[in-house]
């Protein structure tokens, strides 16, 4: 049996969240561990969202074209349906936005250090994957607009993958700075896919809209609910794009990808209730962040500064971050290694209830304490 060439170039990207198999070869069980690896609100789901999940009719095949929610997302972002395109997690809309997108030997052109999947499906289809880098300044991650649209205008990539609010370093570029590099994408007739997944968990500031950009045709906007509206296991996300890029899309999408539950959930998960639940845990959830920075910057970590509901910081002197995360398990906290983004010295974290927050740094303290007390010994 012979497979794609591709495959013999492509390895699995690394993710966060629980890794049952490594649970059980270690003996945890998976309801004791605190996950702080995945930036999912951990206040889980609005009541009526939950409500609307019980409710559905999981015997009945779902609407193949999601026909409710894309209404419902219609209203939301003033765009017409014929503009969504729903996905079983924002997840499957990268991997079928590249496949309707790219040929073999197009160039993609990827802002880094970044969510793994974008280079991944482009390389599935054969793309030349070409990578600009954010800087590492004093503030955090940040990335250079003007050398991006100087890379965009050079290389005349087929596709732009920018993730804002990016994944794993916490920066925002917002309207200005988007607007700048779609621009230059336009200026040769490439696609800017703009991969909004932390946007409703955006803490420090308010999201801007850019849905009034979709219609110039060469923009994509990618939604995720897993992350603010807690679908994380339901799985649900949409694209807004020009409706040619909408029926392309829809060509490649498997019948019945989106489930009836996940479809209900996320009609519901567009109302004003849900949308106060959001706003609460967003409130909330600051003052973790807060305390997670306050307390890892005392306990050695070099924290970076992050707008978002999750934070990136490099692990003490002495440690690598596979080490610490390892270490950490056993003390029945995950989190998330950065090895796979390029940043073995770094570890990414989400803040979750009070409770928990405390937890982990009274694990820290002590894994940290009896490093240094070996060390000590003579």
């Amino acid at each position: 049996m012979s497979f794609v060439p591709e495959l013999r170039r492509i390895e699995p990207v690394e993710h966060g969240a629980l890794d049952y198999a490594e649970l059980a070869r270690l003996g945890l069980d998976p309801a004791e561990v605190s996950d702080f690896s995945t930036n999912v609100n951990p206040y889980g789901p609005a009541p009526v969202v939950l409500r609307a999940c019980r409710e559905a009719d999981v015997s009945a095949y779902p609407d193949r074209e999601c026909l409710a929610f894309r209404r419902a997302v219609s209203r939301e972002c003033g765009l017409p349906p014929e503009c969504v395109s729903a996905g079983n997690g924002s997840a499957e809309l990268v991997d079928l936005l590249s496949r309707a997108l790219l040929s073999a030997g197009d160039g993609v052109l990827v802002a880094g250090p970044t969510f793994g999947e974008y280079e991944r499906s482009a390389r599935l289809c054969g793309a030349r994957v070409l990578s600009v880098r954010r800087d590492l300044t004093p503030e955090g991650f940040r990335l250079d607009v003007g050398e991006t649209v100087r890379r965009v205008r050079r290389s005349r990539p087929r596709l732009v993958w920018l993730c804002d609010p990016n994944n794993p370093t916490g920066d925002y570029l917002g309207r200005a700075g988007v607007r700048w590099i779609l621009e230059a994408v336009e200026e040769h007739g490439g696609t800017l896919v703009v991969d909004e997944a932390y946007r409703d968990l955006l803490l420090r500031g308010e999201p801007e809209d850019l849905s009034d950009l979709v219609p110039l045709g060469n923009l994509v906007l990618l939604r995720s609910m897993t992350k603010a509206q807690a679908l994380a296991g339901l799985r649900l996300g949409y694209a807004l794009a020009s409706a040619k890029t909408v029926r392309a899309v829809e060509r490649l999408r498997p019948p019945w990808s989106v489930s009836g539950p996940a479809q209900a959930a996320g009609i519901a998960a567009l109302s004003p209730e849900a949308g106060q639940h959001v706003e609460r845990s967003r409130r909330t959830l600051l003052g973790s962040l807060r305390y997670l920075e306050t307390e890892l910057s005392r306990l050695g970590f070099g924290v970076l500064g992050s707008r978002t509901s999750f934070l990136l910081a490099r692990v003490p002197t002495g440690w690598r971050a596979g080490d610490l995360r390892a270490r950490l398990l056993r003390e029945g906290f995950l989190l998330r290694d950065c090895a796979s983004f390029g940043l073995a010295d770094h570890v990414r974290l989400a803040p979750r209830l009070p409770e928990e927050c405390r937890g982990l740094v009274a694990a820290l303290e002590r894994v940290l304490a009896e490093a240094g007390a070996r060390e000590a010994r003579p």
